[in-house]
């Protein structure tokens, strides 16, 4: 492929960066100079201008140096750890034509990548790292993975132009620029904002040839896994993405304020992905998937037009790739995996309590069920002045303390006694109800299911579990709680009942 001009100019604007920035340092140091030895008063007064804007500058520049070490995300994996995994990416790198990765680092996010430690705004390469996430591992074929890391790579080709790998190098550092300036002091604030002004200017200029780049990476792509997989790769990208995002919210950290987390991670991601309830939702996404807003300077095009672009090549593959599951490429893949999860959690996630998914689940909505408890129980305990439990809300209500136990707003004192009642009935009833169903579960009779769409379900021991009628009764008007706590204490439910948190 050749040089375009808008290549060679981005390549220039990267250069001109430095120009600028150093111009601007040394015109400021000899405008300084100048005033010193000419008139040394107004040298010093002016000194107090261009001492921080010099610094101001020097630190912007020192801003677009990839992050240390210590900052790099992921769990490093060595080719002694992985050898399935190197040996793969090391022969897509030699088909592709660019040498392999430093590092290969497992994400838990629904992502891959290549990224390069630069300096000099990319024209200055110090090591380069892949990074593949877990959830792609997990769900994608061989081939499918195979698409993916073949086009990360192919952003880096000996058969694409050095100067558009530069391109792409100088995009992440232009991102970055005046970012690790304090823009709370007026000369660095002006500084930043002259340095993101230039940086946007570049990106905008070298956005075309980052899309065209993402066509010529996608046929790198299509090549050697075949228009098929990698069609079907972009597809099953959204759909991992919005399953990742509902196990995530709703599943993995779901008791994590009660100090649990599940045994395992990624089985219950396969369960979740495998639902019947979520198979027609995640096939929708994946007939017509949707790019993520990834900011006005994205380089990637419509990723339908990218597929239609692949499935127009119709290539077959070049290699032998196998169809297994991605998976099979690890070595002992779950305790690797789920090692890369709890990477992204903070620090005390290994002091979590591990439990299997059921009992997640149920840890989990109970601890919903206690929250939605809370407001009954301490009105309750305001009210009678006694210690908040089951047993004190019953007495309450056999007294005729119904009304007094809703939630009084403006207005509710001026209603009458029956509409008072009804108000208060449609808060406490409910409360109530819950308040049964944490004392039933935690004798041992019932629990709560969590489905993988997030739903929950209460679940008894008995088919003949009905309360329905003694709580209807227990906040009547004439509220008799007799038969419900006769059926509390056929299952053994302490008279002080209280559900602990």
């Amino acid at each position: 492929m050749r040089v375009s001009f808008r290549a060679a100019v981005s390549v220039a604007l990267l250069v001109g960066f430095y120009v600028l920035a150093f111009g601007l340092i040394g015109g400021l140091l000899a405008l300084e100079t100048f005033a010193l030895v000419e008139r040394p008063f107004v040298g010093l007064k002016l000194a107090l201008f261009v001492v921080p804007v010099v610094f101001a500058i020097g630190k912007g520049l020192v801003s677009l140096d990839r992050r240390v070490r210590a900052e790099v995300p992921g769990l490093l994996v060595t080719p002694e750890d992985q050898p399935g995994l190197w040996d793969l990416v090391r022969r897509l790198s030699a088909e592709v034509g660019t040498r392999p990765p430093d590092e290969i680092r497992i994400l838990a996010a629904v992502n891959a990548g290549v990224s390069e430690d630069t300096r000099f705004l990319g024209l200055r390469v110090l090591k380069r790292r892949m990074f593949i996430g877990a959830p792609l591992l997990t769900s994608l074929t061989e081939k499918q993975l195979i698409a993916v890391l073949a086009h990360e790579l192919g952003h880096y080709a000996n058969k694409d132009t050095r100067l558009a790998g530069v391109v792409v190098s100088g995009r992440d550092a232009m991102l970055r620029a005046g970012s690790h300036m304090n823009t709370e002091k007026w000369f660095q604030r002006m500084i930043a904002k002259l340095f993101r002004g230039y940086a946007k200017l570049y990106l905008r200029v070298s956005q075309a040839i980052s899309r065209r780049q993402e066509f010529a990476a996608d046929r790198f792509s299509a090549t050697l896994a075949g228009s098929s997989a990698a069609a079907s790769a972009l597809r099953e990208l959204p759909v991992i993405d919005a399953a990742w995002n509902l196990f995530t919210e709703r599943h993995l950290t779901v008791a994590w304020e009660l100090g649990y987390l599940p045994t395992t991670f990624f089985d219950g991601f396969a369960r979740l992905r495998t639902a019947p309830e979520l198979h027609e939702g995640l096939e929708e996404i994946r007939q017509d998937p949707h790019d993520p807003d990834r900011g006005p300077y994205d380089s990637h095009p419509p990723l339908k037009d990218r597929i239609n672009a692949i499935e127009a090549m119709a290539l077959e593959p070049e290699s032998g790739w196998g169809d297994r599951p991605a998976l099979d490429l690890l070595a002992d893949p779950m305790p690797l995996l789920d090692a890369a999860v709890l990477t992204t959690l903070v620090a005390d996630a290994a002091s979590k309590e591990r439990v299997d998914w059921a009992t997640l689940g149920h840890i989990g909505a109970r601890a919903r069920v206690v929250r939605g408890t809370q407001r009954l129980l301490e009105r309750t305990a305001e009210l009678t002045g006694k210690a908040p439990s089951l047993t004190t809300v019953l007495d309450a209500l056999d007294a005729g303390h119904l009304a007094d136990l809703g939630t009084h707003v403006p207005g509710d004192r001026e209603a009458g006694a029956r509409a008072r009642r009804e108000m208060a009935r449609g808060e406490v009833l409910p409360e109530l109800s819950a308040l049964v169903a944490l004392a039933f579960s935690d004798a041992g009779l019932a629990r709560w299911q969590l489905d993988w769409l997030g739903r929950t379900t209460f679940v008894t021991s008995s088919h003949d579990f009905d309360m329905a009628d003694h709580l209807d009764a227990a906040v009547a008007d004439h509220g008799d709680t007799s038969a419900l706590r006769a059926a509390l204490a056929t299952a053994g439910v302490a008279p002080d009942y209280r559900p602990a948190r």
